[in-house]
């Protein structure tokens, strides 16, 4: 709590009879003195250690005790370090606080390690403190202490031999019972894990089966195209919505044509995929560009020219004009008759 203050007695008000004789003057100090003496045996504080003898490194364990009376408020040393002096503080516990009778009794236990041999002494521990029923601030001291730090006696006259080999601890079966388990739910787990792999890495992914028009998918199709071109998006600054509604005609026209589920396929998926479905070079060149574009101003934030956009929808007419069924002759009682494939 700082320095020690000047205790605060009746010397004030006795200080004009200090004048009036020596007689009032040792009277004065033996009051003085007498209240010292009675305050200060109010508190009492004690340094205790289990030994005053360690070998170099080893640990002890310490306590500080501090004894106070009623209306005392004591200021207990906090060791904000890591060490007391010359030696280490290892670890600390909390202040504890205890009654034992009108006294309350605060205790903290310190373990500390010297690593330097020799001997170390170590003052008193001033402790401060308050007496609440006279604002009187004072202090006390623990006990001197001592300690003495030895290390190994060493023979000079022999060689230095090997570090001895780590002693051999027979192990029992029961010590490791939940590794054993937990290695087999592991091992079976794996086992598990890599037939479901194994059964399930080559199998096609399911396909939604879409509602087929009822109307050959080509009708179909340049059905919606012409929707699509009297609708006038791109005309009308939604460039991203008309390539989007372009493209998903293509991708569904795809699906209901050559049963290719193009939906959720990238370009790169499709035009890999196209080539074997008997669709021409011609056709397939025009089917990439529609998408590529379509790609560029959804995901690039594209704004095609306006003779892009019409090219791309015109490039659509011509593609499922390509790739539509063939149409078979056949001639019956002289007349031709036209026979379409729908799918």
């Amino acid at each position: 709590m700082g320095g020690i203050r000047k205790i605060k007695t009746l010397g004030g008000c006795l200080a004009p009879l200090l004048w009036r004789g020596v007689g009032v003057r040792i009277a004065v100090v033996s009051i003085l003195m007498s209240q010292y003496s009675c305050l200060s045996a109010q508190v009492t504080a004690s340094f205790k250690s289990d030994s005053t003898r360690i070998e170099i490194g080893d640990h002890l364990d310490m306590k500080l005790v501090v004894s106070a009376g009623p209306d005392i408020v004591v200021d207990f040393p906090s060791f904000s370090g890591d060490t007391i002096g010359k030696i280490d503080i290892i670890k600390k516990t909390k202040i504890d606080t205890a009654k034992l009778g009108s006294k309350t009794i605060y205790s903290q236990n310190l373990t500390v390690s010297a690593y330097e041999d020799g001997r170390y002494f170590f003052n008193p521990f001033k402790i401060y403190f308050l007496n609440k029923s006279t604002k009187v601030i004072d202090s006390t001291y623990t006990n001197d202490w001592q300690l003495m730090v030895t290390t190994l006696p060493v023979d000079t006259s022999k060689p230095i031999k090997p570090i001895k080999a780590p002693l051999k601890i027979d192990y029992k079966l029961n010590e490791f019972t939940w590794w054993i388990v937990a290695l087999a739910v592991l091992i079976v787990a794996i086992i598990i894990a890599a037939l479901l792999y194994y059964r399930y890495k080559n199998r096609p992914a399911p396909t939604v089966a879409r509602p087929r028009p009822k109307e050959p998918a080509h009708i179909w199709a340049v059905k919606e195209l012409k929707k699509l071109d009297q609708e006038k998006l791109w005309q009308n600054d939604k460039v991203k919505l008309y390539h989007s509604r372009l493209t998903d005609i293509l991708r569904l026209y795809l699906e209901f044509r050559f049963d290719y589920y193009a939906m959720e396929a990238t370009t790169g998926e499709i035009m890999s995929k196209v080539y074997n479905l008997d669709i021409g070079m011609d056709a397939g060149s025009r089917l990439r560009e529609i998408l590529s574009l379509a790609d560029f101003v959804k995901f690039a934030k594209m704004n095609p020219a306006p003779d892009q956009n019409m090219k791309s929808i015109q490039d659509a007419f011509a593609f499922i004009e390509m790739t539509k069924p063939i149409v078979e002759e056949e001639t019956i009682d002289n007349k031709k008759i036209k026979k379409q494939a729908l799918y």
